[in-house]
């Protein structure tokens, strides 16, 4: 009672009050920072509501497809040279794709809202996530920092214009597809690998066959490939039969 009403021991009330301390987890702002993240993603959904019942037929199927691809290009460019750390080169490449999609999508933007507001998120958040790279000790994610936030929602915006343009192709519209499949049911293909496959991998033994592929850089690039296959086509078998797993 003497923190609240004050008392002779402890000095006036106003001086208790102000003494107050609230529990940590209330202000803490290290956790607020994932709103970088879940923003961004929050006005990406608005937009694509908001683009449903728009007609894509006018818009220039392969002007749009050359936009997603160089979004791929941008998004792999950014992973290998941050990786590499070679941030200059990083930082030029990055412009220069940035202006190529900016001229293509300036073209179809007038017919299509989403294009122009991804683009625009997107750029904003890479370059702010660019800028702030060398805060911090440089982008990573654990701990995680705000290069680490800003980048990975800026990259975010271009995945999903890569992914409009990939849908345009009969090939590229079944992969978007296989991906949605795993989307709609995020959390089993959060948890089966590690809660499913690592299980049934172990007891079968075969877990030995997959541990003996981290001998190169290729090998272990392959063995990331299967696991990460396995884990999307027991995922998709969940949601073709609707067996959802929600938070």
């Amino acid at each position: 009672m003497a923190v609240f009403l004050g008392s002779t021991e402890t000095g006036s009330w106003n001086e208790s009050l102000f003494n107050f301390t609230p529990l940590p987890w209330m202000y803490k702002f290290y956790y607020l920072k994932y709103l970088f993240i879940v923003l961004p993603g929050t006005l990406a959904g608005e937009w694509l509501i908001d683009h449903k019942n728009t007609n894509d037929d006018g818009v220039n199927s392969q002007r749009l497809l050359l936009i997603g691809l160089l979004c791929f290009v941008l998004i792999g460019m950014n992973v290998a040279l941050l990786f590499s750390r070679i941030l200059v080169l990083n930082l030029g490449v990055t412009a220069v794709l940035l202006i190529a999609i900016y001229y293509l999508v300036r073209a179809i933007a007038p017919a299509n809202k989403l294009l122009k507001n991804c683009f625009c998120a997107g750029a904003y958040l890479l370059l702010l996530g660019l800028f702030f790279e060398a805060y911090e000790g440089g982008i990573h994610k654990d701990p995680s920092t705000y290069s680490h936030y800003f980048v990975t929602a800026g990259l975010s915006f271009f995945m999903l214009i890569g992914f409009y343009g990939l849908q345009l192709s009969k090939a590229g519209s079944r992969v978007v597809h296989f991906l949605a499949l795993n989307g709609r049911n995020a959390m089993v293909a959060y948890v089966a690998g590690s809660l499913l496959l690592l299980p049934l991998l172990h007891l079968t033994g075969a877990i030995k066959l997959l541990d003996s592929m981290r001998g190169s850089v290729w090998s272990g690039f392959l063995r990331g490939v299967l696991f990460t296959g396995m884990v999307s086509l027991v995922t998709v078998f969940f949601t073709k039969r609707k067996w959802f797993w929600r938070t």
